[in-house]
């Protein structure tokens, strides 16, 4: 299902700096369905690499994360080696700072430094964004815990989706190659259950490709944070064979807030948050999601499994996004639930 790409950027890459940012989140296999697949890197290496551009392939993963091991472990670092690519870590690379729309943030030089971004995110369900794909993909071009402070400074969805907005206005010309061979539902990002999806798309234009993914899997674009007052003023024109995904299943996590008005939100605080919730008998206190936490809500010294502060979580779904086990979900308050089951009938 591909959406219509009008830029000609994609065709002029010979002798450009092209960057191929992959999803490398975290230190899992293939067929769990949590980074973009070996052979979708591997094809669009050896398109660059015969249309004559210098490329490059590069990331920042989860905070938590060993990148030898994520490169290991997903196949991507073994595509690297054998296509004579190097692979870029953000972290190594410096940065340079923007100011955009309110929002201060760094990015790593080799993403802002790139004549073209060939962006390949997977396609999967997200605690904090409901989807992620396109749009949330280049979070990745902040470098290492930078992504955390940015978490902990707009906790909120709301925040986050303009903070995702912001940041694609200041990077060089991309075009999106979403992988949906092999998607994930569930607890994504990186918990939930592999769905084959049957499909690749791909756009210039980021939000317009999510919100065509919306569609495809009947999602909400609007719930979508960073896809709220947008998607529909920038609804492509798809090409290409048909998709529909009859299910497709997402978690209830804090996008949730959008359902309820601001004003009603302040009054009742206490009775609307979403909180992580653990699974003792999945929970091996690695220890991840406390080094994780940007507010510092979660302590494990002596405990079976971490202990939440609920008075300083903000809901950001950063622990649950780096659990190696799935044992971790995203709990909304009864007030949250309600509302979702009354927007659902409506």
């Amino acid at each position: 299902m591909p959406a219509e790409n009008t830029s000609p950027v994609w065709f002029a890459v010979r002798g450009k700096r092209v960057l191929v940012k992959p999803n490398l989140l975290t230190d899992r296999t293939p067929d769990e369905a949590v980074t973009t697949h070996p052979d979708a890197l591997r094809a669009v290496l050896r398109h660059l690499k015969a249309a004559g551009a210098d490329v490059s392939v590069g990331d920042s993963p989860a905070s938590t994360a060993n990148l030898r091991s994520v490169l290991s472990k997903s196949g991507l670092g073994a595509v690297c080696e054998e296509e004579g690519v190097p692979f870029v870590p953000f972290e190594r690379e410096g940065v340079q700072n923007f100011t955009e729309d309110g929002f201060s943030f760094s990015l790593a030089k080799p993403v802002v430094e790139a004549d073209l971004i060939v962006n390949l995110p997977k396609v999967k369900s997200h605690a904090l964004t409901k989807l992620t794909a396109a749009v949330k993909n280049l979070y990745g071009a902040v470098p290492g815990y930078s992504k955390t402070t940015l978490h902990r400074l707009y906790p909120k969805p709301a925040e986050f989706g303009r903070l995702l907005r912001a940041i694609w206005k200041v990077l060089p010309p991309a075009v999106s190659i979403a992988d949906g061979i092999v998607g994930m539902e569930g607890q994504g990002p990186a918990n939930g259950r592999p769905i084959r999806l049957g499909f690749l798309a791909a756009s210039a234009d980021p939000f317009a490709l999510d919100g065509a993914l919306c569609r495809a899997l009947h999602i909400r674009p609007d719930s979508v944070p960073y896809l709220k007052g947008v998607a529909a003023a920038r609804a492509p024109e798809v090409r290409g064979e048909a998709v529909d995904v009859p299910k497709f299943s997402t978690p209830l996590g804090a996008h949730l807030l959008a359902l309820v008005p601001a004003w009603f939100a302040r009054l009742a605080a206490g009775l609307i948050w979403v909180r992580p919730l653990f699974d003792a008998a999945r929970c091996v206190a690695c220890g991840q999601c406390v080094r994780a936490c940007p507010a510092q809500a979660l302590v494990l010294e002596g405990r079976a499994v971490p202990q939440l502060n609920k008075k300083t979580c903000i809901g950001c779904a950063c622990c649950h996004e780096v659990c190696p086990k799935g044992a971790i979900r995203m709990k909304p308050s009864a007030i949250l639930r309600l509302s979702h089951a009354f927007k659902d009938l409506k």
